[in-house]
């Protein structure tokens, strides 16, 4: 006899991904697998050896005479604005006089092939004033060099209740970035069409933000430039405001050379170029009581932005406001430094922020575990959000349907949670 099952609501149906079949057939068509159109030109960039320095003069007549070589673009190439900021202003798709990063574009040329691209990119001669770069968020942080404004969130009165607390710790922690490491690399191809109209295909999250960087740069109004994403072979947030510099620099060359142009990375390109999920620095000052409740918290968090802005004004106002995770911080003061370096500008990557900040706050109370030799347990339940008190975010949202202390005890009872950590206790003794 089949059991019976009560299953009800489309959560527990078992749908297929549209494009399910086609993945494990081979059949699902990537910007690369695309029908080449007539005279696709194959094009590669030209990045800067250097993290800071001056550009003194580029010459790519050589390139130009190497065999199959269509065209090669600079920032002069550039009618429009040179800048595909996704927020604010200032993010050049070419570097014009100064580069600020190792990796940073200064040119790109186009071929019939790839192998004539790649072969007349290395015959672009540029010459350098090497600058002192800023590498690290502790010298940046100390410079006080910044990609835009730091940002400040007070709730209660942190530094007189840390004075006045009982018990005061202080401390840091440090975590790094990580790559997205998408299966497709960063990808575009622009197809020119009637008078100023271009078709993009692209392996972007944000088309719309492709779509207004391709319009600035060239300046064409938006309305002449289509984007086209079918999907996208991985993404993770490094191809919401990074794959428009790449769709930019394929319209910027399909525009000059008057051909369909394709600029497909290489992976020690894409990973050199595009930016990571942002590591930070995190130093603490706690005040808490006796049972480890924390009584006040100044928490700083120095971000990695690296050389502009991007999405790190999201991200630092996400970590901010995931310090306070699931307890609440009656005084609290939680201060972001967008830090900027001479390092590849650190962009989207999944959980925004909210790890760092998470991961603050479990440091913060894991130091107060160890300082009163509690159980880290008991020492996050000491400062849960409440259901009716206690329930105020240090932004002034209201928790509502808090059911984190019903949950966790019915968990740690169903599991029996005493009795393993007791046997836990009794094996490591």
């Amino acid at each position: 006899m089949k059991p019976t099952s009560t299953i009800i609501g489309a959560v527990h149906q078992q749908p297929n991904h549209d494009s399910a079949l086609k993945h494990v057939s081979g059949e699902a068509a990537y910007i690369d697998d695309l029908p080449a159109p007539r005279d696709l030109q194959e094009a590669v960039l030209v990045l800067s050896p250097h993290p800071h320095a001056r550009i003194v003069s580029i010459n790519y007549s050589k390139a130009l005479i190497m065999p199959g070589v269509s065209g090669v673009v600079t920032a002069d190439d550039i009618r429009g604005k040179n800048d595909i900021a996704p927020v604010f202003s200032g993010e050049p798709l070419l570097a014009e006089t100064l580069v600020e990063y190792a990796g940073q574009p200064i040119a790109a040329v186009s071929a019939d092939t790839y192998d004539q691209a790649l072969a007349a990119s290395k015959k672009i001669e540029i010459e350098f004033e090497v600058l002192r770069p800023v590498l690290s968020i502790e010298e940046a942080w100390k410079k006080k060099s910044f990609t835009f404004d730091p940002l400040e969130i007070t709730f209660g009165r942190p530094l007189e209740a840390i004075a006045e607390a009982p018990k005061v710790l202080e401390g840091d922690i440090s975590c790094g970035g990580q790559d997205h490491f998408y299966l497709e690399t960063q990808i575009s191809m622009a197809v020119p069409g009637e008078d100023q109209d271009l078709t993009v295909y692209s392996s972007t999250q944000h088309p719309t933000e492709a779509q207004k960087g391709i319009s600035r740069v060239l300046d064409i109004p938006q309305h002449c430039v289509l984007i086209e994403v079918r999907r996208m072979g991985g993404a993770f947030g490094g191809k919401e405001s990074q794959s428009t510099i790449i769709a930019a620099l394929s319209a910027l060359l399909a525009r000059k050379v008057k051909k369909p142009v394709k600029l497909r990375l290489r992976r020690d390109q894409d990973m050199l170029m595009t930016g990571k999920r942002h590591d930070f620095l995190v130093k603490y000052q706690v005040g808490f009581s006796q049972n480890g409740r924390i009584l006040g918290l100044v928490v700083d968090l120095a971000m990695r932005s690296g050389n502009v802005a991007d999405l790190s004004s999201g991200v630092l106002t996400r970590a901010m406001s995931h310090v306070d995770n699931a307890y609440f911080l009656e005084n609290a003061l939680i201060r972001g430094w967008p830090c900027k370096t001479n390092t590849v500008s650190n962009t989207a990557f999944r959980g925004f922020g909210g790890p760092q900040g998470m991961l603050a706050i479990e440091t913060v109370l894991e130091h107060i575990a160890v300082e009163l030799q509690k159980d880290i347990g008991a020492v996050r339940a000491a400062n849960w959000y409440k259901k009716t008190i206690r329930n105020t975010t240090p932004y002034k949202q209201v928790v509502k349907d808090n059911i984190l202390p019903d949950l966790v005890a019915e968990l740690s009872q169903k599991a029996d949670l005493i009795q393993r950590q007791r046997e836990i206790d009794e094996f490591n003794n």
